[in-house]
Parts: C-alpha cells; structure tokens; sequence
C-alpha cells in the first residue's frame, strides 16, 4: 500500500485540529487542501496556499503558507471573529 504524499497540508492539519479545537469547534466539521482553487487559478495567487472549508457552513477561507506568513494566527482571528460561524461548543469550563 503507497503512503500518502507528505503534502503541507497534511504536515499542518495536526496544528490546526489544535486551533480548531480551542476556538471551540468540532474538526471533523472542517477541511484543508492546498493549492489555489481552480475556480481561482486565473488572479495569479501564490501557490503555497491553504485553503481551510468548514463542511457545515460552506464558507471557506485562503492562508498562504509561506515562510513569514502567520497563517495560524491569521486562521485563529477568522475562527473567534465568526468568520466560520458559530462555534460547536462552548469554550468555557
């Protein structure tokens, strides 16, 4: 059986489960893939990009993931700032 190609998405998706999780969502709501979407290919944009979906709401957001970029930081703000939609769950204990 072939390993999955080690893409940047695949070596990110253990950081953003973490990031998910805090801001109080479910990651199995949630997707990543890498590259440009097609649909997207023609304005030029980089191509180490990310692109993050949540399943249950559509909405979907790019991060480049270039050395320097705070794609993190930047998918965290999105995340509490209601970008994605409300949380799955509460943060609060």
């Amino acid at each position: 059986m072939a390993q999955p190609i080690n893409t940047p998405a695949l070596q990110l998706w253990p950081t953003l489960v973490s990031t998910l999780e805090l801001a109080g969502f479910d990651p199995v709501d949630f997707e990543m893939s890498e590259g440009a979407p097609k649909e997207l290919a023609a304005i030029g944009l980089p191509d180490r990009l990310l692109t993050v979906r949540r399943r249950s709401t559509g909405h979907r957001q790019l991060y480049a993931v270039a050395p320097g970029c705070p794609w993190l930081f930047n998918a965290f703000a999105d995340l509490t700032a209601g970008r994605f939609g409300a949380p799955s769950r509460s943060t609060l204990n």
